[in-house]
This record gives structure tokens, C-alpha cells and sequence, in this order.
């Protein structure tokens, strides 16, 4: 009588992603009109510290891609948006009456800049303890952790 040994491993990962993003041609071209320069400095060098995407300020001879505004919504609940456009820049919103109602420091306010970034360059929801957590404010980290950091390698690696 013969042995078969059935082997079971686990299924890969998958990765947490949009299906779009604001990359175009391997960068993201950016433009702010915000006033939050400190923030989103932070999302940027977070994620463009990861390489494969050029994260870079829009100039004359590009294409922005990417555009940071301010929003002053009490009525939503959201303190960070990404709105993704087909057509026009991508944009994202920071909700200044949400940061102040809720007492947004500025490890709270970078962390939601740096999570909205994630989304423009096509990640969604993680985990919780991740970035990309969906409350990232919630998730008492402003900085790409492990599986963010293997969600945006396997997008773009």
C-alpha cells in the first residue's frame, strides 16, 4: 500500500491595493496648495525612501499628478481624503476642522499625510499597527511599517 503525503502551505500574502494610483510613468509629480508643508514632507520621504517610485514637486516640463489641498469639513469624519481622478490630478485632502476638533498633533497629522500618500501611490486598507491601517490615526505609527512596506514592494517592486 503506497504513502502519498499531501503537503499544505499557506497561500501567499495578498497584497492590499486600490486597482489605480497616481503614478504615472514610475513618479508621482506633486503640487500643494496647503498649509501643511511640514506633513506632507514627511509623507514623501517616507514612501520615496522606499525606491522604485520618484516622488518629486511638479515643475513646467511635467505633469502634476498629484495635488494636496485643505479642506474645512466638519460635516464628514474623515482628517485625510484621497480623491482619485481618471482625467485630472489625483488629490488629497487634509481636513483641518477634523484635526483640530479631534486634537491632531503633528505625529498624528504626518501619519495621516504619509497614509493618504500610501493611497495615492495605489495602496488600500491593512491591518491594524500598519500605516495603511484604516484609522491611521488609531494605529500609533506615522512611518511605513512591515506589511505596508511589503504591500508597496509587491505593487512596485
Amino acid at each position: 500500500m503506497g504513502v502519498s503525503a499531501l503537503l499544505v502551505t499557506a497561500p501567499p500574502a495578498s497584497a492590499h491595493e486600490l486597482g489605480y494610483s497616481a503614478v504615472d510613468n514610475g513618479e508621482i509629480r506633486w503640487w500643494e496648495y496647503t498649509r501643511y508643508d511640514s506633513e506632507i514632507a514627511h509623507a514623501h520621504s517616507t514612501w520615496d525612501a522606499l525606491g522604485h517610485i520618484n516622488i518629486a514637486k511638479d515643475d513646467l516640463f511635467t505633469v502634476e499628478d498629484l495635488e494636496w489641498n485643505d479642506a474645512d469639513r466638519c460635516d464628514v469624519t474623515w482628517a485625510g481624503l484621497y480623491d482619485y481622478d481618471l482625467v485630472f490630478a489625483d488629490e488629497v485632502y487634509l481636513n483641518v476642522c477634523n484635526f483640530n476638533k479631534y486634537n491632531y498633533d503633528l505625529f498624528m497629522r504626518k501619519g495621516t499625510a504619509a497614509h493618504e500618500m500610501g493611497h495615492a501611490l495605489g495602496l488600500a486598507h491593512s491591518y491594524e499597527g500598519q500605516l495603511m491601517n484604516k484609522c491611521s490615526a488609531c494605529s500609533g505609527v506615522n512611518t511605513p511599517q512591515s506589511h505596508d512596506k511589503a504591500d508597496y514592494n509587491d505593487l512596485w517592486g
